[in-house]
């Protein structure tokens, strides 16, 4: 027969040290990316880089907050230079639709919200 190596054996981790510090140091280290990798996950679920996920999620609000907004107010359209064309709808909850193209491109939609601090609230107090 012919002489075969033993196989090699395999390192143990029977030191102190591994227990105390390296297995928790590299859960520690896994665990703090979870939230990374979840916002990853659904920014490319929703076809969105990852920077734009938080803009994404407002635009998806106000679309559903404000639908029936479109149908119902008016809409005022502004031609600017070079072919311009901007669209403007102003709802009653203070959001703004602007709908703007350039010639024969696809149209752009973007809200933008009213801001929650612009907002007068009246007064609980009597005069």
């Amino acid at each position: 027969m012919a002489d075969t190596p033993a196989p090699a054996e395999q390192p143990k981790p029977t030191n102190l040290l591994h227990y105390l510090v390296v297995y928790p140091s590299l859960l520690l280290a896994l665990g703090g990316s979870m939230p990374t990798v979840l916002r990853e996950v659904k920014a490319w679920r929703l076809g969105v880089r990852s920077q734009q996920l938080d803009l994404a999620r407002e635009q998806a609000r106000l679309w559903e907050r404000n639908l029936p907004c479109i149908q119902e107010q008016g809409t005022w359209e502004i031609d600017g230079p070079h072919g311009i064309v901007v669209r403007v709808t102003l709802c009653r909850t203070g959001d703004t639709l602007l709908r703007y193209h350039v010639g024969s491109w696809e149209p752009i939609y973007r809200w933008m919200a009213l801001p929650v601090e612009k907002v007068k609230k009246p007064s609980t107090t009597p005069p």
